[in-house]
Protein backbone atom coordinates (compact mmCIF):
# COMPACT_ATOMS: atom_id res chain seq x y z
CA UNK A 1 0.00 0.00 0.00
CA UNK A 2 1.57 3.37 -0.68
CA UNK A 3 2.85 5.99 1.72
CA UNK A 4 -0.12 8.59 2.37
CA UNK A 5 1.23 10.13 5.25
CA UNK A 6 3.33 12.35 3.35
CA UNK A 7 0.97 14.41 1.06
CA UNK A 8 0.82 17.52 0.77
CA UNK A 9 -1.37 20.18 -0.14
CA UNK A 10 -1.29 21.85 -3.91
CA UNK A 11 1.01 23.91 -4.63
CA UNK A 12 -1.51 26.02 -6.58
CA UNK A 13 -3.62 26.56 -3.05
CA UNK A 14 -2.58 30.40 -2.25
CA UNK A 15 -1.57 28.75 1.16
CA UNK A 16 1.87 28.69 2.71
CA UNK A 17 2.83 25.68 3.89
CA UNK A 18 2.61 25.03 7.71
CA UNK A 19 5.94 25.68 9.55
CA UNK A 20 5.00 23.45 12.50
CA UNK A 21 4.26 19.81 12.38
CA UNK A 22 1.03 18.76 13.99
CA UNK A 23 0.42 15.63 16.03
CA UNK A 24 -3.37 13.67 15.39
CA UNK A 25 -4.29 11.35 18.02
CA UNK A 26 -6.12 7.65 17.01
CA UNK A 27 -7.61 5.13 18.79
CA UNK A 28 -5.22 2.12 19.23
CA UNK A 29 -5.32 -0.17 16.32
CA UNK A 30 -7.71 -2.98 16.17
CA UNK A 31 -6.13 -6.80 16.64
CA UNK A 32 -6.84 -8.13 13.88
CA UNK A 33 -5.33 -11.54 14.79
CA UNK A 34 -7.57 -11.93 17.65
CA UNK A 35 -10.21 -14.66 17.44
CA UNK A 36 -14.33 -14.20 18.05
CA UNK A 37 -16.95 -16.89 19.26
CA UNK A 38 -20.17 -15.86 18.35
CA UNK A 39 -21.67 -15.48 21.79
CA UNK A 40 -18.60 -12.27 22.50
CA UNK A 41 -20.36 -10.72 19.27
CA UNK A 42 -24.11 -11.16 20.72
CA UNK A 43 -22.44 -9.97 23.95
CA UNK A 44 -21.04 -6.40 22.23
CA UNK A 45 -24.35 -5.61 20.28
CA UNK A 46 -26.52 -6.82 23.38
CA UNK A 47 -28.11 -3.48 25.16
CA UNK A 48 -27.71 -3.42 29.08
CA UNK A 49 -30.66 -2.94 31.19
CA UNK A 50 -31.37 0.17 33.14
CA UNK A 51 -30.10 -1.89 36.76
CA UNK A 52 -26.86 -2.70 34.69
CA UNK A 53 -26.20 0.74 33.64
CA UNK A 54 -26.87 1.96 37.05
CA UNK A 55 -24.62 -0.76 38.89
CA UNK A 56 -21.46 0.08 36.37
CA UNK A 57 -21.48 3.31 36.60
CA UNK A 58 -21.74 3.15 40.82
CA UNK A 59 -17.95 0.96 39.89
CA UNK A 60 -15.71 2.82 42.30
CA UNK A 61 -12.96 1.81 39.64
CA UNK A 62 -14.85 3.52 37.02
CA UNK A 63 -13.23 7.09 36.00
CA UNK A 64 -15.22 10.21 36.43
CA UNK A 65 -16.54 11.47 33.40
CA UNK A 66 -15.28 14.35 32.63
CA UNK A 67 -17.97 16.68 31.16
CA UNK A 68 -17.02 19.34 28.31
CA UNK A 69 -16.26 22.62 29.25
CA UNK A 70 -19.76 23.94 27.82
CA UNK A 71 -21.34 22.74 30.95
CA UNK A 72 -19.55 25.65 32.75
CA UNK A 73 -21.24 28.15 30.58
CA UNK A 74 -24.39 29.78 31.22
CA UNK A 75 -26.29 29.30 28.33
CA UNK A 76 -28.69 25.94 29.05
CA UNK A 77 -30.79 25.19 25.59
CA UNK A 78 -34.36 26.94 26.39
CA UNK A 79 -36.91 24.47 28.39
CA UNK A 80 -34.38 23.08 30.15
CA UNK A 81 -32.71 24.27 33.97
CA UNK A 82 -29.70 22.64 35.23
CA UNK A 83 -29.59 22.80 39.22
CA UNK A 84 -26.68 20.93 41.55
CA UNK A 85 -28.43 18.33 44.05
CA UNK A 86 -26.43 18.74 47.41
CA UNK A 87 -28.36 15.61 49.06
CA UNK A 88 -27.77 13.17 46.23
CA UNK A 89 -25.71 10.36 47.21
CA UNK A 90 -24.63 9.42 43.93
CA UNK A 91 -20.91 10.93 44.04
CA UNK A 92 -21.05 10.60 40.48
CA UNK A 93 -24.03 12.72 39.56
CA UNK A 94 -22.85 16.18 40.43
CA UNK A 95 -26.11 17.70 38.62
CA UNK A 96 -29.67 16.39 37.43
CA UNK A 97 -31.11 17.83 34.96
CA UNK A 98 -34.84 19.16 35.34
CA UNK A 99 -37.35 19.37 32.42
CA UNK A 100 -39.62 22.46 32.00
CA UNK A 101 -43.18 22.44 31.52
CA UNK A 102 -44.46 24.95 29.47
CA UNK A 103 -44.78 27.32 32.64
CA UNK A 104 -40.84 26.64 33.36
CA UNK A 105 -41.60 24.51 36.44
CA UNK A 106 -39.05 22.21 37.10
CA UNK A 107 -39.88 18.40 37.18
CA UNK A 108 -37.41 15.89 38.73
CA UNK A 109 -36.70 13.02 36.23
CA UNK A 110 -36.57 9.38 37.57
CA UNK A 111 -32.91 8.55 39.17
CA UNK A 112 -32.10 5.97 37.08
CA UNK A 113 -32.50 8.17 33.74
CA UNK A 114 -29.62 9.44 32.88
CA UNK A 115 -30.11 10.70 29.79
CA UNK A 116 -33.36 12.58 29.94
CA UNK A 117 -35.62 12.27 26.52
CA UNK A 118 -36.75 15.54 25.24
CA UNK A 119 -40.77 16.55 25.57
CA UNK A 120 -42.29 16.39 22.64
CA UNK A 121 -43.28 19.61 20.75
CA UNK A 122 -46.33 21.28 21.73
CA UNK A 123 -48.00 24.14 19.10
CA UNK A 124 -49.32 26.49 21.57
CA UNK A 125 -48.51 29.71 23.06
CA UNK A 126 -46.04 29.86 25.80
CA UNK A 127 -45.20 33.03 27.37
CA UNK A 128 -41.26 33.88 26.99
CA UNK A 129 -39.64 34.74 30.73
CA UNK A 130 -37.53 37.13 31.51
CA UNK A 131 -34.63 34.54 32.06
CA UNK A 132 -34.75 33.14 28.88
CA UNK A 133 -31.30 33.60 27.20
CA UNK A 134 -31.05 35.51 23.95
CA UNK A 135 -29.56 34.16 20.50
CA UNK A 136 -26.10 35.21 21.64
CA UNK A 137 -24.95 37.65 18.86
CA UNK A 138 -22.77 35.55 15.67
CA UNK A 139 -22.59 38.30 13.53
CA UNK A 140 -19.30 41.14 14.18
CA UNK A 141 -20.01 44.47 12.64
CA UNK A 142 -17.12 44.73 9.38
CA UNK A 143 -15.34 47.93 9.68
CA UNK A 144 -16.17 48.68 5.84
CA UNK A 145 -18.26 47.19 3.16
CA UNK A 146 -16.04 45.26 0.87
CA UNK A 147 -16.36 44.09 -2.75
CA UNK A 148 -14.53 42.55 -5.60
CA UNK A 149 -16.30 43.12 -9.07
CA UNK A 150 -14.86 43.48 -12.64
CA UNK A 151 -18.56 44.70 -14.11
CA UNK A 152 -21.73 46.06 -12.94
CA UNK A 153 -24.71 43.88 -11.96
CA UNK A 154 -27.68 43.50 -13.54
CA UNK A 155 -29.67 45.57 -11.21
CA UNK A 156 -27.34 48.29 -11.20
CA UNK A 157 -27.90 48.78 -14.92
CA UNK A 158 -30.20 51.99 -16.95
CA UNK A 159 -32.06 48.95 -18.35
CA UNK A 160 -33.10 47.47 -15.26
CA UNK A 161 -37.27 47.34 -15.15
CA UNK A 162 -38.05 45.99 -11.68
CA UNK A 163 -41.76 45.82 -12.75
CA UNK A 164 -40.41 42.90 -14.88
CA UNK A 165 -40.01 40.47 -11.73
CA UNK A 166 -42.43 37.60 -11.32
CA UNK A 167 -44.86 37.79 -8.15
CA UNK A 168 -43.46 34.40 -7.03
CA UNK A 169 -39.71 32.82 -6.97
CA UNK A 170 -38.50 29.75 -5.16
CA UNK A 171 -35.07 27.85 -6.02
CA UNK A 172 -36.70 25.16 -4.04
CA UNK A 173 -38.74 24.65 -7.17
CA UNK A 174 -37.97 25.85 -10.23
CA UNK A 175 -39.77 24.25 -12.73
CA UNK A 176 -40.37 20.79 -10.45
CA UNK A 177 -36.57 21.06 -9.63
CA UNK A 178 -34.89 21.93 -6.14
CA UNK A 179 -31.42 23.56 -6.54
CA UNK A 180 -31.48 23.89 -2.08
CA UNK A 181 -28.62 21.87 -0.54
CA UNK A 182 -29.54 20.65 2.95
CA UNK A 183 -30.35 22.10 6.04
CA UNK A 184 -27.89 22.96 8.53
CA UNK A 185 -27.79 23.22 12.82
CA UNK A 186 -24.87 25.39 13.48
CA UNK A 187 -25.52 24.43 17.52
CA UNK A 188 -24.69 20.93 17.28
CA UNK A 189 -22.75 19.22 19.11
CA UNK A 190 -21.99 22.18 20.91
CA UNK A 191 -23.14 25.73 21.10
CA UNK A 192 -21.43 27.97 18.53
CA UNK A 193 -21.84 31.55 17.28
CA UNK A 194 -21.47 30.76 13.53
CA UNK A 195 -24.31 31.79 11.98
CA UNK A 196 -21.95 34.26 9.42
CA UNK A 197 -20.54 30.98 8.00
CA UNK A 198 -23.93 28.89 7.60
CA UNK A 199 -25.92 31.84 6.48
CA UNK A 200 -22.92 32.48 3.99
CA UNK A 201 -22.13 28.91 2.48
CA UNK A 202 -25.98 27.84 2.58
CA UNK A 203 -26.23 31.07 0.07
CA UNK A 204 -23.25 29.81 -2.11
CA UNK A 205 -23.71 25.93 -1.56
CA UNK A 206 -27.48 26.30 -3.56
CA UNK A 207 -25.54 29.20 -6.26
CA UNK A 208 -23.10 26.12 -6.75
CA UNK A 209 -25.50 24.04 -7.29
CA UNK A 210 -27.19 26.85 -10.01
CA UNK A 211 -24.45 27.46 -11.81
CA UNK A 212 -23.27 23.59 -12.21
CA UNK A 213 -26.96 23.73 -13.39
CA UNK A 214 -28.21 20.88 -10.58
CA UNK A 215 -25.16 17.97 -11.41
CA UNK A 216 -24.01 15.76 -9.06
CA UNK A 217 -22.49 15.65 -6.57
CA UNK A 218 -24.49 18.36 -4.61
CA UNK A 219 -22.89 21.03 -3.04
CA UNK A 220 -21.83 21.04 0.53
CA UNK A 221 -18.90 22.84 1.45
CA UNK A 222 -17.26 22.74 5.31
CA UNK A 223 -17.66 25.42 7.65
CA UNK A 224 -15.74 23.85 10.22
CA UNK A 225 -12.82 24.22 7.52
CA UNK A 226 -13.50 28.14 7.20
CA UNK A 227 -13.90 28.70 11.12
CA UNK A 228 -10.40 26.81 11.06
CA UNK A 229 -8.61 28.60 8.93
CA UNK A 230 -9.95 31.78 7.24
CA UNK A 231 -8.05 33.85 10.14
CA UNK A 232 -10.80 36.05 11.33
CA UNK A 233 -14.11 34.73 11.92
CA UNK A 234 -14.60 32.02 14.66
CA UNK A 235 -17.05 30.42 17.52
CA UNK A 236 -17.58 33.42 19.22
CA UNK A 237 -18.41 35.23 15.72
CA UNK A 238 -17.68 36.64 12.29
CA UNK A 239 -18.82 38.15 8.89
CA UNK A 240 -20.24 37.45 5.87
CA UNK A 241 -17.24 39.69 4.29
CA UNK A 242 -14.70 36.67 6.18
CA UNK A 243 -16.21 33.88 4.14
CA UNK A 244 -16.57 35.54 0.68
CA UNK A 245 -12.65 37.24 0.70
CA UNK A 246 -11.53 33.67 2.02
CA UNK A 247 -13.48 31.65 -1.07
CA UNK A 248 -12.25 34.43 -3.30
CA UNK A 249 -8.31 33.88 -2.26
CA UNK A 250 -8.25 30.48 -1.20
CA UNK A 251 -11.39 28.49 -2.26
CA UNK A 252 -13.53 26.28 -0.30
CA UNK A 253 -13.71 22.64 0.57
CA UNK A 254 -16.67 20.09 0.98
CA UNK A 255 -18.07 18.59 4.07
CA UNK A 256 -15.91 15.11 3.84
CA UNK A 257 -12.73 17.28 4.30
CA UNK A 258 -13.44 18.67 7.24
CA UNK A 259 -17.03 17.52 9.00
CA UNK A 260 -18.54 20.26 11.19
CA UNK A 261 -17.29 20.30 15.41
CA UNK A 262 -18.78 23.66 16.16
CA UNK A 263 -15.06 24.45 17.66
CA UNK A 264 -12.56 26.74 17.17
CA UNK A 265 -9.95 24.20 15.49
CA UNK A 266 -6.20 24.67 14.08
CA UNK A 267 -5.25 25.54 10.50
CA UNK A 268 -3.27 22.96 8.89
CA UNK A 269 -3.03 20.35 6.08
CA UNK A 270 -5.22 17.65 7.91
CA UNK A 271 -7.84 20.44 8.61
CA UNK A 272 -8.07 21.76 5.26
CA UNK A 273 -8.78 18.36 3.82
CA UNK A 274 -7.80 14.72 5.52
CA UNK A 275 -8.78 11.67 6.61
CA UNK A 276 -7.95 8.39 8.53
CA UNK A 277 -7.33 5.03 8.38
CA UNK A 278 -7.29 3.05 11.49
CA UNK A 279 -3.80 3.68 12.70
CA UNK A 280 -3.16 6.80 11.55
CA UNK A 281 -4.61 10.17 10.12
CA UNK A 282 -3.17 12.28 6.97
CA UNK A 283 -3.59 15.25 4.73
CA UNK A 284 -5.26 15.08 1.48
CA UNK A 285 -4.19 16.65 -1.79
CA UNK A 286 -6.72 15.25 -4.40
CA UNK A 287 -9.59 17.49 -3.29
CA UNK A 288 -12.21 20.01 -5.35
CA UNK A 289 -12.29 24.11 -4.50
CA UNK A 290 -15.29 26.23 -4.81
CA UNK A 291 -14.16 29.73 -5.47
CA UNK A 292 -16.10 32.78 -5.67
CA UNK A 293 -15.02 35.20 -8.76
CA UNK A 294 -16.70 38.22 -7.57
CA UNK A 295 -18.92 39.91 -4.52
CA UNK A 296 -20.10 42.83 -3.18
CA UNK A 297 -22.55 44.11 -0.84
CA UNK A 298 -26.73 44.90 -1.74
CA UNK A 299 -29.81 46.35 -0.57
CA UNK A 300 -33.24 46.94 -1.11
CA UNK A 301 -36.67 44.66 -2.01
CA UNK A 302 -36.03 45.15 -5.79
CA UNK A 303 -32.27 44.64 -6.40
CA UNK A 304 -32.18 41.48 -4.14
CA UNK A 305 -35.11 39.97 -5.68
CA UNK A 306 -33.06 40.60 -9.23
CA UNK A 307 -30.05 39.08 -7.86
CA UNK A 308 -31.65 36.25 -5.94
CA UNK A 309 -33.63 35.72 -9.43
CA UNK A 310 -30.26 35.69 -11.68
CA UNK A 311 -27.88 33.89 -8.88
CA UNK A 312 -29.12 32.49 -6.69
CA UNK A 313 -30.00 32.72 -2.73
CA UNK A 314 -28.26 35.36 -1.01
CA UNK A 315 -27.03 35.97 2.81
CA UNK A 316 -28.79 38.85 4.86
CA UNK A 317 -28.19 40.06 7.70
CA UNK A 318 -31.58 40.08 10.50
CA UNK A 319 -31.43 41.76 13.80
CA UNK A 320 -33.46 37.73 15.43
CA UNK A 321 -35.43 39.12 18.36
CA UNK A 322 -36.21 36.73 21.23
CA UNK A 323 -39.69 36.77 20.04
CA UNK A 324 -38.43 35.24 16.10
CA UNK A 325 -36.24 32.93 18.07
CA UNK A 326 -39.22 31.38 20.46
CA UNK A 327 -42.64 32.01 19.15
CA UNK A 328 -41.80 31.36 15.39
CA UNK A 329 -43.35 28.05 14.40
CA UNK A 330 -44.78 29.12 10.89
CA UNK A 331 -46.85 31.62 8.98
CA UNK A 332 -45.83 34.93 7.55
CA UNK A 333 -43.64 36.58 10.41
CA UNK A 334 -43.49 40.31 11.39
CA UNK A 335 -42.74 42.35 14.58
CA UNK A 336 -42.08 45.67 15.00
CA UNK A 337 -38.35 45.80 16.25
CA UNK A 338 -34.90 48.22 15.95
CA UNK A 339 -33.10 45.36 16.95
CA UNK A 340 -29.36 46.19 16.04
CA UNK A 341 -28.18 42.84 13.11
CA UNK A 342 -27.07 39.97 15.27
CA UNK A 343 -27.64 36.99 12.73
CA UNK A 344 -27.17 35.69 9.44
CA UNK A 345 -29.63 34.12 7.00
CA UNK A 346 -29.97 33.01 3.27
CA UNK A 347 -32.69 34.71 1.74
CA UNK A 348 -33.77 32.05 -1.24
CA UNK A 349 -36.78 33.83 -2.94
CA UNK A 350 -39.90 35.45 -2.26
CA UNK A 351 -43.97 34.79 -2.85
CA UNK A 352 -47.63 36.53 -1.93
CA UNK A 353 -49.62 34.03 0.67
CA UNK A 354 -53.14 33.93 1.05
CA UNK A 355 -53.91 37.48 2.57
CA UNK A 356 -51.68 38.47 -0.22
CA UNK A 357 -48.77 39.59 1.84
CA UNK A 358 -45.74 39.59 0.31
CA UNK A 359 -42.87 37.94 1.76
CA UNK A 360 -39.65 36.39 1.65
CA UNK A 361 -38.71 32.87 1.46
CA UNK A 362 -35.91 32.64 4.08
CA UNK A 363 -33.43 29.56 5.20
CA UNK A 364 -31.94 29.41 8.82
CA UNK A 365 -29.23 27.49 10.48
CA UNK A 366 -31.19 26.37 13.84
CA UNK A 367 -32.40 22.75 12.50
CA UNK A 368 -35.23 20.88 10.97
CA UNK A 369 -37.27 21.21 14.40
CA UNK A 370 -37.05 25.14 13.89
CA UNK A 371 -39.93 26.99 11.96
CA UNK A 372 -41.19 25.90 9.22
CA UNK A 373 -38.94 22.41 8.97
CA UNK A 374 -35.73 24.80 9.17
CA UNK A 375 -37.10 28.04 6.94
CA UNK A 376 -38.92 30.99 7.74
CA UNK A 377 -41.00 33.72 5.88
CA UNK A 378 -40.89 37.18 6.83
CA UNK A 379 -42.77 40.05 5.38
CA UNK A 380 -41.19 42.44 2.41
CA UNK A 381 -40.83 46.19 2.90
CA UNK A 382 -44.23 46.62 1.07
CA UNK A 383 -45.82 45.72 3.91
CA UNK A 384 -47.86 47.78 5.71
CA UNK A 385 -48.35 50.25 2.99
CA UNK A 386 -44.71 50.77 2.62
CA UNK A 387 -43.64 50.70 6.44
CA UNK A 388 -42.15 46.73 6.61
CA UNK A 389 -38.74 47.49 6.91
CA UNK A 390 -39.63 48.14 10.63
CA UNK A 391 -41.23 44.83 10.38
CA UNK A 392 -39.23 42.70 9.00
CA UNK A 393 -36.02 42.73 11.28
CA UNK A 394 -34.52 44.85 9.07
CA UNK A 395 -33.82 41.62 6.46
CA UNK A 396 -33.13 44.19 3.29
CA UNK A 397 -30.79 46.43 5.24
CA UNK A 398 -27.36 44.66 4.57
CA UNK A 399 -27.07 41.54 2.37
CA UNK A 400 -24.20 40.19 -0.30
CA UNK A 401 -24.00 38.63 -3.78
CA UNK A 402 -21.67 36.50 -4.71
CA UNK A 403 -20.68 35.39 -8.60
CA UNK A 404 -19.45 31.32 -7.96
CA UNK A 405 -16.64 29.43 -10.41
CA UNK A 406 -18.65 26.09 -11.15
CA UNK A 407 -16.27 23.38 -10.41
CA UNK A 408 -15.22 20.64 -12.77
CA UNK A 409 -15.91 17.33 -10.87
CA UNK A 410 -15.62 14.17 -12.42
Amino acid sequence: MADLTNLNEPEDSGRKPADEEFEIQVNDKVDENREHSKDDWMEFVRLPSPDEVEKKVRKPSLPKRNYPDITKETHNPPGMIVVTNEDSEDNDAEELTYHAKPEWEPVILPKKLRHPIAPPRIEQEVPIPESAPAQRACLKKAPKKIEYKTKPREWELETFVPNDLPTHWDWRNVDGINYCSPNRNQHIPVYCGSCWVFGTTGALNDRFNIARKNRWPMTMVSPQEIIDCNGEGSCQGGTVENVLSYAHTHGLVEEGCNVYRATNGECNPFHRCGSCWPDHCFPLNNYTRYYVKEYGPLSGREKMMAEIMKGGPIPCAIGATKKFEYEYTKGVYYEKSNLTSNHIVSVNGWGVDDNGVEHWIVRNSWGDAWGEVGWFRVVTSKFQNGQGDEYNMGIERECYWAEVEAPIIN
